[in-house]
């Protein structure tokens, strides 16, 4: 139930208040509660300890290169701009940013890997979608997780996020809003998101990521960055043991039997079961007939397999969006009987070296190598001390600059012969060409390498900052004359608002201040070269002046 207080004023008045300000306080003040509801907690119920297989998890992938490839079309309202600090109303996908705006920190995706993008959003001052995805395949009576990890970049106004799951129809089912993202030193991921249950007749959802509008002046700020979206089913605590056993290993007996047992929640109206079994703890497949709490290994075969128990609301269990995953137990079958053991030495040239239960090692190291018995328990021990060889390397194919030197060492053996003839361990190259060498070591083994040499025009590259295309003749175009060797290299220009305006392949022709043939405004222009030569992008800002 909702009270208006109404100050003390003329009576009149009160009676004039319109209707549809009520009824926008009263939609108000039910959207503050739902969202209430709907913020996380501590996972204090059963039926939300246990996570299952994410159904979607946008990690927006990983690569060598700062900027990865926009999202596909429709997944966002926002304009893509390849740069790592974004303008208002636009977004970029790096995996790396530092010190935007004077104020941004620095900042890699979420796992700390160091070519993880992550997707940065400066929020236009309205609300607008910048993440949206179709989920299809849920079932009835199953609880979601809808999150995501959030970074507030700073800035003049506060960052925020609201989450949202629609049905097909754009009905909203659920939603969510972070408030304020805060600041935090040093800079921190955090995860945010919600719980979701779905209730009969609903399979298809559309998830959606929505800013949270400006609340203070100026236009800066309300900058944020996303990683690891994920939505996953969500479900009561699930732990396997083995024969009560604590700790996740067991080693049994040949053709011995043990059981593995559960301990499930029960905020389900009835548990379903479904046993798992990997060889990789990677890639699983449900064990037919596995459907109780228990199961029992009556006999396995020897080596080492990994287990796990997978709990559903019953009815939902033959659909992997609606599970629960237990943690995983590995059971190794061995044979109570001391094995023989042995150690050998060996060297060879090149190849491989065989052991003896038929296992093939080409690398130097020290192997370890078991023989079954016929009864799958381990016969034989081998430990091999393996000495290989080396291949000798001169490294990857590579370019120099033009009147550049580099040297080439293929490592240290007994004696070394050129393409050339030469004898020296290494070798001087000044000028572009193919290059071999091949090596005799201390055991005999003769081998070769050869490496192709090339070479590249690497003087700096003056880019002027700005040009009057006013049609006097002078200085009417962009002219950049040391592009002419680089004719793989690629020039985009763009307006101050990240609209494309010029693109080429080479620089055939010096661009003349002009967009689909029509003079563009006086103005400041951002440029990105990349000469496709391995010495990074060039960027920066020219000024067309009329």
């Amino acid at each position: 139930m909702f009270f208006v207080n109404v100050f003390p004023g003329d009576v009149g008045e009160i009676r004039e208040i319109k209707m549809k300000t009520f009824i926008r306080f009263l939609l108000k003040a039910v959207h503050i509660l739902l969202c209430i509801w709907l913020i996380p907690k501590q996972a204090t119920s059963q039926c939300n300890l246990g996570l299952g297989a994410p159904i979607i998890k946008e990690t927006f992938g990983a690569g060598s290169f700062i900027y990865r490839q926009p999202l596909a079309p429709g997944v966002t309202d926002y304009k893509y701009l390849t740069s790592e600090c974004p303008d208002d109303g636009q977004y970029a996908i790096v995996n790396y940013t530092s010190g935007c705006y004077n104020t941004w920190p620095t900042l890699t995706d979420h796992t700390g890997d160091p070519g993880g993008y992550f997707m940065i959003v400066n929020a236009a001052p309205t609300p607008g979608k910048f993440f949206t995805q179709a989920i299809n395949g849920l079932c009835p009576g199953t609880t979601y997780e809808f999150s995501a990890w959030l970074v507030n970049l700073g800035g003049e106004l506060p960052s925020g996020v609201t989450f949202s799951i629609e049905a097909p129809d754009s009905t909203v089912l659920g939603t969510y809003s972070t408030g304020q993202l805060p600041v935090t030193n040093p800079v921190q991921w955090i995860k945010y998101g919600f719980y979701f249950k779905t209730t009969a007749g609903i399979s298809t959802v559309i998830l959606r990521m929505d800013t949270n509008p400006e609340t203070g002046p100026g236009s800066g700020g309300n900058n944020f960055a996303v990683d690891d979206i994920a939505f996953t089913p969500v479900g009561p605590s699930a732990q396997i043991s083995i024969n009560g056993l604590v700790g996740d290993t067991l080693k049994i007996p040949c053709n011995n039997s043990t059981v593995l047992s559960s301990t499930v929640g029960s905020c389900y109206v009835k548990n379903a079961y479904q046993w798992q079994i990997s060889t990789d703890d990677i890639t699983w497949t449900d064990i037919p007939g596995a459907t109780a709490s228990t199961f029992s290994l009556a006999s396995i075969a020897a080596g080492a397999w990994f287990y796990r128990l997978e709990v559903a609301e019953n009815g939902n269990i033959g659909y992997v969006n609606c599970r629960v995953i237990s943690n995983t137990v590995m059971v190794t079958n061995a044979k109570y009987v001391v094995p023989k053991t042995q150690s050998l030495q060996a060297a060879v040239c090149s190849g491989y070296y065989t052991l003896p239960s038929g296992k093939q090692v080409d690398t130097s190291g020290v192997y370890t190598d078991v023989l079954l018995s016929k009864s799958g328990c381990d016969s034989l021990v081998t430990t091999l001390n393996l000495t290989v060889a080396a291949k000798p390397t001169l490294g990857k194919n590579r370019s120099i600059c033009v009147g550049d030197t580099t040297s080439l060492s293929p490592g240290i053996f007994s004696s070394y012969k050129w393409q050339d003839g030469s004898t020296n361990p290494g070798y001087k190259v000044t000028a572009a060409g193919t290059y071999s060498v091949t090596v005799t070591d201390t055991l005999g083994c003769t081998a070769s390498d050869t490496v192709v040499i090339s070479e590249n025009y690497c003087t700096t590259v003056p880019i002027p900052i700005t040009f009057t295309p006013n049609g006097d003749g002078i200085n009417d175009t962009w002219n950049i004359p040391p592009l002419q060797y680089f004719p793989m290299c690629t020039v985009t220009i763009f307006s101050r608002w990240g609209q494309l305006v010029f693109s080429s392949v080479g620089y055939p022709k010096a661009w003349d201040g002009t967009y689909h043939g029509k003079p563009l405004p006086t103005g400041t222009y951002y440029y990105v070269i990349n000469l496709h030569n391995n010495t990074g992008l060039l960027s920066g800002f020219v000024a067309v002046l009329r």
